[in-house]
Parts: structure tokens; C-alpha cells; sequence
């Protein structure tokens, strides 16, 4: 996998974006990071990135190998990057880093089955791993493009800031307060992480071997089912393709989303033992938005879109005459200057839906289509390895206001049947 990028293979073409010094970029062959990876330090500080690929490293899709290596080349020597597995006797499984009694029967014994138990392995080492270790959690699928320390990391670790959490907050109920679980931070022994990761296993137990039917769990039946947008209420309404209208059933959606409904009543839950989660929400967890800082892409445009605009001969200087190189420099100008990352993922794709970009990259003709030379492509991957933004250099994002909470709050214990 010698794919290695050069400094010099292109310039900051779009705006916002500027070089980042060479001696800041950790610029060792991709074979030596590789072992790196397959070669994992003891866990020495709260400095973690936290990955996952059920089947290690070898097995990955080359584009997300590229993203994984692309995070360490930026974040420098004070991160330590992980990517973990299930695989028997790997330095890097996940048993290797959790003990037994945070993690499911069925994780713990390889017995996990069903259409999405790569995503739900996943979702079953992530919680852990953060409460135990602290760090920052990173689906495979993230182009990075700005370092943790400048999205919230800073604010975590600043004995002066009310934060010890950070998410992005994407709506998927009737009312504003949900996030995505693909990219979390927290510290070490974080209060909530802890309430999540329990309420999972109890989820887990009895046998339990897939997420089919655990919407109707008694512990989150009383939170329904995922609402669709058009059901939502919004304060800013915003435009998304998340595919194809009307393409997703909510019982099948729910139940693949479980740890984000483990993570509502989590949220919204007050018990007598001092819990207060919609207060402890809202003044210790740092929110940025989903659609903003991850998933522009799907507001900017149509998902099966995505994949011809970047294949596309990279030719900014044809901005002004060529209607498909402007929305290519628009695109890839605003997502390098304005986002975190850029979040690509199949997710829970359905047939009858617009094919993600995602889902193209992974094609085996699409092997190399990321780095393709000379095309769109190729130079967003050069700039998420190269470049830093212009906005906000050096510090933290902002944290989000949340409006007053409008969800029935959850009164009773964590793992109380009412």
C-alpha cells in the first residue's frame, strides 16, 4: 500500500486553507505507520484515537485504510491512534484493551450475527474503550480535516471548561438533542459514558445475538421509534439527502440505531441517586452540528452525486466556464475551509436508495478512485493530510446552545421497567 503523498503534489488552491509546516506532519511511510497500527502502544494517557474494523486492518477498503493513516499523519505524536478488531489473538483486538466484564456475551464470544454486526461489534467496543481510557471515538469512514485539540478537545482537557463530553448533534426524534456515534469524545471515567455503556450491556444480555426487535425493548419502547424529518420540529429547518425519500422503514432504522436511543435515555433520564441527565447535557457536553462539520455533503447535494463530482480532472482554473469543474471547487473549497471531516459511510443502506459515495470507493474497481491522480479527488485527500483551516486557528470550536428541553423526561432508574 505505497500510496504515501507528497507536499508538493499540489498548492492551496481554494480558500481558507493554508499549508501546514512539514515538520508538524508526521511524514514516515505508510509501511511504517502500518506496523505502528498492527503494533499497539499500552495505553498511556487520555490522548486515544479509538477505531474499529471488525476484521483488522488487512481486511479494511483501501480509502478508509488512507483515512486511518491520514489521522495520524496530522494529529502528531501527543495522539495515540488505535484501529482495533475481533480478530482471535491480534496484538490489536479490542479484548486486548477492555475487560471481559464491559462487553457483551455475544462480542466476548465471536456469536454476534445479523446484517449489521460489523456496525453494532462496533458499537459494542466504542463505549468502553472511552470510559475506560478517555479519548476520542472515529469511524473508519472520516476524511479528517482539523485536528481534535481544534475541534473540542482543548475545552475537554481545560480544568476551567464545564466540558468533559463532545459530540455532534444530528435530530432523528421529534425534538433537538440526538447525535451522531460515529465521533465522540470524552474523558476518562466520563459519568455519562458510563450510564451508556451500562444501559448497552442490559440491553445485550439473555442471550441476544443481533438488534432485531430492540425497539421494542422495554427500557426503550417508551421512546418510539426514530421520527423522519418531515415529522421533526425544527428551529432552523434544514434540507438533507439521506438517500432517498421515504426509503427506510423506523422499526429496521431503530433497531440498527439502538445505541443512539441507549444514548436518549441516558439523556433524558433523572434518578434518585443524582442523576440529572438533561442538566448534566447540557452544561457538560460540547455540541457542534452534525451537518455542518461532518455530513455537508448531504446537504450541498444528491449522495450518489458525490462519487462523479470527485472522480472529476481537477481543473480549478475552469471554474468560471465549466458549470461541473464550479460545483466541484465550490464543493470541495467549502467542505476543506468549513467541516471537521467529511463522514462517508454506507450506513444502513437499503435497496432503492441513491448509492453513496461511500459504497462507490469501496467497489474493487474503485479501488484507488481517492487518490486517483489528478482529479478532485486526489486533491482532497492532499489537503486533509497537508492543510490546516484558516478559521478559528489554534482553538476550539465553539460550543452549540440547546433550547430548552421539550422530551418527556425519564424519571426512575437507569435500568428501571416503569
Amino acid at each position: 500500500m505505497s500510496t504515501t503523498m507528497d507536499v508538493k503534489t499540489f498548492q492551496p488552491v481554494t480558500a481558507g486553507i493554508a499549508l501546514i509546516p512539514e515538520s508538524e506532519i508526521d511524514m514516515r511511510s505508510d509501511e511504517e505507520l502500518i506496523e505502528i497500527l498492527k503494533h499497539p502502544k499500552p495505553v498511556r494517557h487520555e490522548r486515544n484515537v479509538w477505531a474499529f474494523w471488525d476484521t483488522g486492518f488487512d481486511n479494511m477498503r483501501s480509502w478508509t485504510q488512507r483515512n486511518v493513516l491520514g489521522w495520524m499523519r496530522r494529529q502528531g505524536p501527543s495522539w495515540d491512534v488505535r484501529l482495533l478488531d475481533m480478530v482471535p489473538g491480534s496484538l490489536t483486538n479490542v479484548q486486548n484493551f477492555v475487560p471481559p466484564e464491559y462487553l457483551p456475551e455475544c462480542f466476548k464470544h465471536g456469536t454476534m450475527d445479523g446484517p449489521a454486526k460489523g456496525q453494532h461489534a462496533s458499537d459494542c467496543a466504542r463505549l468502553g474503550l472511552l470510559y475506560l481510557h478517555g479519548g476520542v471515538w472515529l469511524d473508519v469512514g472520516s476524511v479528517l480535516f482539523r485536528k481534535f485539540d481544534h475541534i473540542f478537545w482543548q475545552a475537554l482537557e481545560d480544568p476551567e471548561s464545564p466540558f468533559e463530553m463532545g459530540t455532534t448533534l444530528f435530530q432523528s426524534r421529534k425534538y433537538i438533542g440526538q447525535c451522531i456515534t460515529g465521533f465522540l469524545g470524552a474523558r476518562k471515567g466520563n459519568p455519562f459514558i458510563q450510564r451508556w455503556m451500562q444501559l448497552w450491556l442490559e440491553l445485550w444480555k439473555d442471550g441476544r445475538t443481533n438488534c432485531f426487535g430492540l425497539h421494542e425493548h422495554p427500557l426503550l419502547k417508551p421512546l418510539g421509534l426514530i421520527v423522519p424529518p418531515e415529522e421533526q420540529e425544527h428551529e432552523n429547518p434544514r434540507q438533507i439527502d439521506l438517500g432517498g425519500a421515504g426509503g427506510f422503514d423506523l422499526k429496521i432504522t431503530t433497531d440498527y440505531l439502538t445505541l443512539n436511543m441507549a444514548y436518549e435515555r441516558v439523556r433524558l433520564l433523572v434518578d434518585d441517586a443524582g442523576w440529572n441527565g438533561p442538566e448534566y447535557f447540557r452544561r457538560h457536553v460540547h455540541f457542534l452540528d452534525t451537518i455542518d462539520e461532518i455530513w455537508k455533503s448531504h446537504e450541498m447535494m444528491l449522495q450518489d452525486e458525490l462519487f462523479p463530482l470527485l472522480s472529476l480532472p481537477f481543473k480549478p482554473e475552469n471554474a468560471e466556464t465549466d458549470a461541473k469543474q464550479k460545483e466541484a471547487a465550490n464543493y470541495v473549497g467549502y467542505v476543506l475551509a468549513n467541516c471537521s471531516m467529511a463522514k462517508h459511510s454506507q450506513g444502513h443502506w437499503q435497496p432503492g436508495l441513491r448509492v453513496p459515495l461511500a459504497m462507490s470507493w469501496s467497489m474493487p474497481e474503485n479501488a484507488d478512485a481517492d487518490i486517483k491522480k489528478g482529479t478532485w479527488a486526489e486533491y482532497v485527500r492532499w489537503a486533509s493530510i497537508f492543510c490546516e483551516q484558516d478559521r478559528m486557528k489554534g482553538v476550539c470550536l465553539p460550543s452549540l446552545e440547546l433550547p430548552d428541553e421539550q422530551d418527556e423526561i425519564i424519571k426512575g432508574g437507569l435500568l428501571e421497567v416503569k
